[in-house]
């Protein structure tokens, strides 16, 4: 019996690195998975030249571009992929200035703002004129006409162009608070309460390591879970219960049971067992729909060897890790 209690040992030991070494990998895609998408995606067509070389324009293009890439705020449409998108819908590269055209080429790309503009040179001035347009709305967000007395001061004007637009962009965010500030306290709880809890009253599927369980989240919270689970001769399948902490938040702490059916073959060794014990963790949401779940726990198993008439039992502690799917 003891060869049966050294190899599980072993298993544990094994399952806990390669554990713990994918929910590094895990945590540090789905942070880059979050930073992307919380960025704004802008294209930005070529500005037409008025009075002056046509690179003029495609040079101050490509400064707002590295501008608005710096702020960190925001990714940009490179110009090889705009390039290709207007050769498909027969557009030239530069002079595509009309509202409507900015639109739908918004939409091809992806991109929620296009930015569209011209420079012109009249005397020894240069004016740079930019509009950023909603691609779901085609309303201008912010527009602005800029002048400057050398070509050497357009970099100095994207910069101040682009801070109007996150300056814009503040006083929409601003405008909106400002008016769920007017809803009733109960109408505000429930707006908060059915963003922040996506999976409330849903199915979800979950990828573990190694296995795959179905959970059922009843309410804001409390869930259960069937899961199965296997690896090196075991096999191991039951059912859990959750208690979660908060129910809006978009990191969910909880704690709760397992109980699991176990059976295993080794080369020497067979027999039935059962796992029970409890644990605590939490659930990081990737997105409205994908979480990703690590919890830890002292769990009792107890080991029937068929071929030795022989049982043994104890106290293991073990790390659960898994990806998850919520259904809407």
């Amino acid at each position: 019996m003891t060869k049966i209690t050294g190899g599980l040992t072993h298993i544990a030991k094994q399952t806990l690195f390669l554990k713990t070494l994918l929910f590094i990998v895990v945590i540090f895609s789905g942070s880059l998975l979050i930073a992307a998408e919380n960025k704004l995606k802008v294209a930005v067509l070529e500005f037409k030249t008025v009075g002056d070389a046509a690179e003029l324009g495609e040079g101050a293009a490509e400064i707002l571009r590295t501008t608005l890439m710096e702020t960190g705020k925001y990714t940009v449409v490179e110009r090889g992929m705009l390039k290709q998108v207007l050769e498909e819908q027969k557009l030239g590269l530069s002079g595509v200035v009309d509202q409507n055209t900015a639109v739908g080429i918004g939409k091809i790309l992806g991109a929620k703002l296009v930015a569209v503009g011209s420079v012109v040179k009249m005397g020894e001035s240069y004016t740079l004129n930019i509009r950023f347009v909603d691609v779901q709305t085609g309303e201008v967000v912010t527009g602005k006409k800029l002048t400057a007395q050398s070509r050497e001061d357009i970099p100095a004007l994207c910069s101040q162009m682009v801070k109007m637009l996150r300056k814009s962009e503040g006083t929409q965010e601003q405008e909106e608070e400002a008016q769920s500030q007017q809803i009733p306290n109960h109408r505000k709880m429930q707006s908060f309460e059915a963003k922040h809890t996506p999976n409330s009253g849903n199915w979800a599927v979950g990828l573990l390591y190694p296995g795959a369980a179905i959970k059922y989240v009843t309410n804001g919270t409390t869930a259960w879970e069937l899961r199965a689970q296997s690896g090196l001769d075991i096999l191991a399948f039951g059912g859990r219960y959750y208690q979660y902490f908060s129910s809006a938040s978009d990191t969910r702490l909880f704690c709760g049971i397992d109980a699991e059916y176990v059976t295993y073959k080794g080369e020497s060794s067979k027999g039935l067992g059962f796992a029970g014990g409890a644990f605590a963790g939490g659930e990081i949401l990737l997105t409205k729909q994908i979480g990703l779940l690590v919890d830890f726990g002292p769990m009792y198993i107890k080991l029937n060897d068929k071929n030795a008439s022989e049982t043994v039992g104890g106290i293991e502690y073990v790390v659960n890790m898994g990806i998850y799917w919520h259904f809407k």
